[in-house]
């Protein structure tokens, strides 16, 4: 069985020359801090420009190191860039579409592209979502949230059908450049906000009936599901106490089976309630490669729960092969 990371993130030299050019426009300029290159955003968060970040080679060597055969490769979350301009938006989403399929094209056995649309534009994200998959995208990634908007509102209503009748993936990241409030100290906005943003936009699908009108979508949480595994008991409840006025017709939980959770949680108590909860089939291996918040060792990180060989070899390979379709 391959071990396939489905949680990583990758900027593409294209895509760095795109920011180079273009990045005022989205916020964003790169750096050099400690003699290190880095990416910007908005004056607050930064990410780095290092080998691994860039360099598809790099990138093998480091996954031969940890027994990953296969990475779902994506951009890193501030690319998808939900806030700006429409136009904008589905401009960086084009380059790094066509960078990761270039990168993921040298390197068919080890290395799969998941794009990124432009949600903001709902249109514009069909569009692009039947170009990525055009490409050889397996999977396509998305924020949480745009601007105050939730994911259960109307105007998304084309893009899951696109999704579903396209039968892709998506992957749910949060990020927030610049959080306010409590979550703007002690890095709590990549530590508590995420998370709360994940579960919140899961919530929304299920509650909003995304999901339920959309049996054959199929969504990715990132950071073993952010809130969502501790919301969903009182989901149940507040569903009971609506006695019929939810806008969905059975119990929020049971919706479960559309959802899958990565196992980024630094938390073995958390992956194992997790998979005996809801089934070792809604786990998949993720690693946030290579950013210093990821885990260090993915593979390891599964084997050490003790999990029946069936279940680890899901976690490991099984449940994300299957998501994206590869032999």
């Amino acid at each position: 069985m391959k071990a396939i990371d489905l949680h990583n993130h990758m900027v593409p030299p294209d895509v760095v020359s795109f920011l180079e050019r273009e990045g005022e426009r989205y916020g964003t300029r790169i750096a050099e801090r400690e003699g290190r290159r880095v990416v910007v955003i908005e004056d607050s968060a930064t990410r780095p420009l290092n080998e691994p970040m860039t360099d598809a080679e790099a990138r093998l060597r480091d996954m031969d190191a940890l027994h990953v055969d296969v990475q779902a490769v994506s951009c890193v979350p501030f690319v998808m860039y939900p806030n700006v301009d429409p136009a904008l938006g589905l401009a960086v989403a084009q380059v790094n579409n066509d960078a990761l399929a270039e990168v993921c094209r040298k390197h068919p056995e080890r290395l799969v592209p998941v794009g990124s649309v432009p949600l903001q534009d709902p249109t514009a994200a069909v569009r692009e979502l039947e170009r990525a998959r055009l490409l050889g995208m397996r999977a396509v990634q998305i924020p949480p949230k745009v601007g105050e908007q939730g994911l259960d509102e109307v105007q998304f209503a084309p893009f899951w059908e696109a999704a579903e009748a396209l039968d892709m993936p998506l992957i749910i990241h949060p990020f927030e450049a610049a959080p306010q409030g409590v979550l703007a100290r002690y890095g709590f906005g990549n530590f508590v906000g995420n998370l709360y943003d994940t579960g919140l936009a899961a919530a929304l699908l299920i509650f909003g009936g995304v999901l339920e009108r959309h049996p054959g979508l199929r969504v990715v949480l990132c950071h073993a599901g952010g809130t969502l595994p501790s919301l969903l008991g009182r989901l149940d409840n507040g569903y009971r106490l609506l006695a019929g006025r939810a806008p969905i017709s059975r119990l929020p939980s049971t919706f479960v089976d559309q959802l899958w959770f990565d196992v980024i949680s630094f938390n073995p108590a958390m992956l194992r309630y997790l998979a005996q909860t809801y089934g070792a089939e809604r786990l998949v291996l993720g690693s946030d490669y290579p950013l210093p918040g990821g885990l260090a060792d993915p593979v390891a990180e599964v084997k050490s729960l003790g999990l029946a060989a069936a279940d680890e070899q899901l976690i490991l390979g099984g449940n994300a092969g299957q998501l994206l379709a590869l032999a």
